[in-house]
């Protein structure tokens, strides 16, 4: 955490340093590590740490240099710019832009569910890169295809922890039906009930290369754990009408007792 701090206080940027990241692509500044730094720091904030002003300071720097007027870029890299006065160091987004890693850190609270910034990024990332029903990393994704593993006919499949990152999202919102449609999907596209890592775009199997994948097991479950039971009621119950209908069940339960009861003792002294 000294290490952390430190560097958020001497960048230029107030950032933590470049990292490789979630996809281990390219070295650059991204929004999932400066994102779930910013979580542990709130949380240690919590346990009494006094981290609140690093924490603060990282915060607004990512929304400084990550928002892009409706959605969060995935990953920035380091320009200049020639101006009259000078040289003048900036961040800049590297392409893809749009990334559905951006998910994750706002699903386990980076900002609120509701606030604008989440909205628009969930609905940018949704719209964009939405595939055959689940979703892809990133736009042109040619891992799959003709980069690395080649075991896909197309770009850009829908991969089971991405499509799970948008699940997670309604889980953690209420909306227990969407989320349910997207762990039906990823096991509709399974071995078998092992997860793959994705899914080809057009003709929806199982990619074999990376299958089955731990990771796509482990965002199914956790999932799986954050749906919200629904409770349906057609009647506003308060907790004053809740007890006196509670009493009156009971004393409807009391009264039918006794006049069973009082049947009986009839009939035994007639018999």
């Amino acid at each position: 955490m000294k290490y952390q701090t430190y560097e958020i206080l001497e960048s230029k940027f107030h950032l933590v340093p470049e990292d490789l990241s979630v996809w281990e692509d390219r070295l650059a500044y991204h929004f999932w590590t400066q994102s779930f730094n910013d979580l542990g720091l709130y949380d240690m904030e919590k346990l009494g740490f006094n981290v609140s002003y690093e924490e603060k300071l990282l915060n607004e720097s990512i929304l400084k240099y990550f928002w892009k007027n409706g959605y969060f870029a995935s990953a920035l890299g380091e320009s200049v710019l020639y101006e009259e006065n000078g040289e003048v160091e900036v961040l800049c987004p590297l392409p893809p832009a749009i990334d559905s890693s951006t998910l994750l850190p706002l699903d386990m609270g980076y900002l609120h569910l509701d606030s604008n910034y989440t909205n628009q990024d969930f609905n940018s990332v949704v719209s964009n890169l939405t595939v055959n029903g689940g979703l892809s990393r990133f736009p042109d994704d040619l891992y799959h295809y003709s980069e690395s593993l080649y075991d896909s006919c197309e770009s850009s499949p829908p991969w089971i922890i991405t499509t799970m990152f948008e699940a997670l999202y309604y889980a953690e919102k209420g909306e227990t039906n969407s989320s349910i449609r997207l762990l039906c999907w990823a096991y509709n596209h399974s071995q078998q009930g092992l997860l793959p890592e994705a899914v080809a775009p057009v003709k929806g199997y199982p990619l074999p290369t990376t299958s089955p994948l731990t990771w796509s097991s482990a965002m199914f479950i956790i999932v799986s754990l954050s749906l919200k039971p629904q409770i349906t009621t057609t009647t506003n119950i308060t907790p004053t009408n809740g007890f006196i209908l509670y009493s009156i069940i009971v004393l409807a339960i009391i009264t039918i007792s006794v006049i069973i009861y009082r049947k009986i003792i009839l009939h035994s002294r007639h018999s």
